[in-house]
């Protein structure tokens, strides 16, 4: 029968393995953008959460079980994010366009749209992450299929944020749910990777400024 104490014990343990292991994904995810997956190694990795090789591989059996974890972790913390934002549309809107009757004009739902995109904290490691995912899901076919299935659940459900942003503000989107994320996404990301290929200290501002100059070419063929 366990003790009171070791029954204590259990929780707190647990509570120090899940420290271990946020803390190993948050290193690994500035290892992973910074170098890429290939050049990042096991050592890297607990070195810069300041634990050692039996740290990691007691959370961990490889680099590519930890690459997806981190991909779950980043899509399941926008998610919230987003929907977040669907929730307080009504604040958001009129600090965004001010007050307005009946269907936006894109000049005025663009901001909308792009304050959904661009409140995920820091982008442009995201999508450096998100890059070196992809290559490696297209290198690997076993890593393929999992990104596959996750990119599955995280379109559809992001989609079906967005098509309710656009219900709260009185539009009607053209597209499939999932289209329309893949859409609005597909082209915040080619702003973004745009952005980051120019350099420079304002990644965010020069996204934000070719994201919306793009978009408001395509809002009167996503809604009406």
């Amino acid at each position: 029968m366990s003790t009171t104490t070791e029954t204590e014990a259990k929780p707190a343990e647990s509570a120090r393995r899940q420290k271990t292991r946020e803390r190993l994904m948050d290193a690994a995810f500035e290892v992973f953008s910074e170098v890429g997956i290939h050049a990042a190694s096991v050592e890297m990795i607990a070195e810069r959460a300041d634990f050692t090789r039996g740290a990691f591989y007691s959370n961990f059996d490889t680099k590519e079980e930890l690459f997806l974890a981190l991909a779950e972790r980043g899509n399941n913390e926008r998610l919230a994010l987003l929907r977040g934002s669907v929730a307080n549309i009504d604040v958001i809107m009129p600090t965004l366009v001010g007050s307005t009757e009946g269907k936006l004009s894109a000049a005025e739902l663009g901001p909308i749209v792009a304050s959904f995109l661009e409140q995920q904290g820091e982008n442009r490691l995201w999508f450096l992450f998100q890059s070196e995912l992809r290559l490696l899901a297209m290198r690997d076919p076993e890593v393929g299929k999992l990104y596959l299935e996750q990119k599955k659940a995280a379109d559809t459900e992001f989609g079906s944020i967005i098509s309710a942003a656009f219900d709260a503000v009185g539009l009607t989107p053209a597209l499939d749910s999932v289209e329309l994320a893949n859409v609005l996404m597909n082209t915040y990301e080619a702003a973004l990777q745009e952005a980051i290929m120019r350099g420079g200290n304002k990644v965010q501002e020069d996204a934000h400024q070719l994201f919306m100059q793009r978009l408001l070419g395509l809002i009167g063929q996503l809604a009406s």
